[in-house]
């Protein structure tokens, strides 16, 4: 993908999410991420190259450390964000080069997490992924157990919880989106209220639903094939 392109999709996307914003009356930044992982290395050194300062995102723990490898060569301080489902023999290279984990999904894969963290003397930042579609083949934590799984993995030491992820389901029912997305935001709302605004990360929404995500509380935004696409 060309520099203009790319370019031309991420004024789109900003020009759409200021628009949502006037529209529900929005005054709180909505960060974008830049979903990489179904990019060619070469449209990543494009976007790169327009010095927009987005994290970029990746779901496989081999793609993570390989393209942090080859874009490393390219570019510095880029950050990484991983959004996929984690192995437990995976974690090391996510530990190694994520900014922040969006998709811990369990006490076992914390608890791996804060492990590899000690042994790289870092606070591994994550979000706590709640599966809020009910659909088996997605990661996500019970939502109704969110107190008991904030209360352990808060306490973890080398692990700081920023927030919460979530995925509605794929359709095209936008009442079932927008139910699904509140669910989520409810708790993100308790937590904070239980903890004296611990959180400051509510991840919801992707090129097909990010309206309704950030109409019900989202300020990440996940964004794929409306901006850096596929090979």
């Amino acid at each position: 993908m060309r520099r203009d392109e790319i370019l031309n999709k991420y004024n789109t996307i900003k020009n759409n999410i200021n628009t949502i914003k006037q529209k529900y009356n929005i005054d709180y930044d909505i960060n974008i991420i830049a979903v990489s992982k179904y990019s060619s290395i070469e449209t990543i050194k494009e976007f790169l190259s327009l010095n927009i300062d987005l994290p970029l995102a990746e779901s496989k723990a081999q793609s993570l450390r390989d393209r942090v490898g080859e874009i490393e060569k390219f570019k510095n301080n880029v950050k990484w964000h991983f959004i996929g489902r984690i192995q437990s023999n995976k974690v090391k290279y996510i530990v190694k080069y994520s900014d922040l984990i969006q998709s811990v999904d369990s006490i076992e894969i914390a608890e791996y997490i804060n492990k590899e963290a000690a042994k790289n003397n870092k606070i591994q930042n994550i979000l706590l992924q709640f599966n809020i579609s009910n659909e088996e083949q997605k990661g996500g934590f019970d939502i109704n157990s969110y107190i008991d799984v904030y209360d352990n993995i808060s306490k973890m030491s080398n692990i700081s919880v920023k927030g919460l992820m979530g995925m509605a389901e794929y359709s095209k029912n936008s009442i079932l989106i927008e139910e699904e997305f509140e669910k989520l935001n409810r708790v993100y709302k308790d937590i904070n209220l239980k903890y004296n605004n611990t959180l400051s990360i509510l991840s919801i929404g992707m090129s097909s639903d990010y309206e309704l995500a950030v109409k019900h509380g989202s300020n990440m935004v996940r964004i794929g094939s409306s901006f850096l696409g596929s090979y």
